[in-house]
C-alpha cells in the first residue's frame, strides 16, 4: 500500500482548484436528493397506511352488502311464499264456490215442484245434463253416458248409479255417478287401465 501512496500524493496536487467546490456542491445535491427521497418514501408509507385503513372500511362494506343481500333474499322468498299461499287459498275458494254452485243447480226443484215449467226436455235429459256438467267441472272431457235412457228416467226419482266413460288429460276413465233421489251425490271415476310404477 505504501507503494501507491506516493504517486497519489502527487496526483492530489494536480487536482484543479474548482474540484473541492464541485465536490461540496455535489455532496449537498446528494444530501438534498436523499432528503427528498426520504420525505417521498415517508409520504408514500403514510399514504399506504391511509389506504389500508380505507380498505378495512371497504371490507366492512362488503360484509354489510352480504348481510343486505341475505335479508333481501329472505324477504323475496317470504313474498313468494305469501303469494303462493294466497293462490292456494284462491284455488280452494274457487273449488268451494264451484261445488256450492253445482249443489245449488242440482238442488233446484224438479219439474213437478217448479213454478215455471222446464223446457221440453225429459227428466232423463235433465239428469244426463247435470251429470255431464258435474264431470266437466271436475276436469273430464269427451263424456259418454253408458246407462240407457230408461234407467236415467227411473233414476230421476230413485237411488242408483249412472255409468259413464270420459277422458282426463288424454287418459280414459270409467266409473259411476251416484244418484240419490234424482240428485248427484258423488262421483267415482278411475283410469280404465292401472298404471304400473
Amino acid at each position: 500500500m505504501a507503494l501507491f501512496l506516493p504517486p497519489l500524493a502527487g496526483q492530489v496536487s494536480e487536482v484543479p482548484g474548482w474540484w473541492p467546490e464541485a465536490v461540496l456542491w455535489l455532496g449537498l445535491a446528494l444530501l438534498v436528493a436523499a432528503t427528498v427521497a426520504a420525505v417521498g418514501a415517508w409520504t408514500l408509507v403514510a399514504r399506504l397506511q391511509a389506504l389500508a385503513v380505507e380498505a378495512k372500511g371497504l371490507g366492512t362494506l362488503k360484509e354489510i352488502e352480504r348481510a343486505i343481500q341475505g335479508l333481501l333474499a329472505a324477504r323475496e322468498e317470504l313474498d313468494l311464499r305469501r303469494v303462493e299461499h294466497l293462490l292456494i287459498d284462491l284455488r280452494d275458494a274457487t273449488r268451494r264456490v264451484e261445488q256450492a254452485l253445482l249443489r245449488a243447480q242440482e238442488l233446484r226443484p224438479v219439474e213437478r215442484d217448479a213454478l215455471v215449467p222446464y223446457a221440453a226436455q225429459g227428466p232423463a235429459q235433465n239428469l244426463a245434463e247435470r251429470v255431464v256438467n258435474r264431470l266437466l267441472a271436475l276436469g273430464f272431457e269427451r263424456i259418454e253416458i253408458v246407462t240407457p235412457v230408461e234407467e236415467l228416467e227411473r233414476l230421476t226419482d230413485a237411488d242408483g248409479h249412472v255409468l259413464v266413460e270420459s277422458r282426463r288429460e288424454g287418459m280414459l276413465h270409467k266409473g259411476k255417478v251416484a244418484i240419490r233421489s234424482g240428485r248427484i251425490e258423488s262421483v267415482h271415476l278411475a283410469p280404465a287401465f292401472p298404471i304400473f310404477p
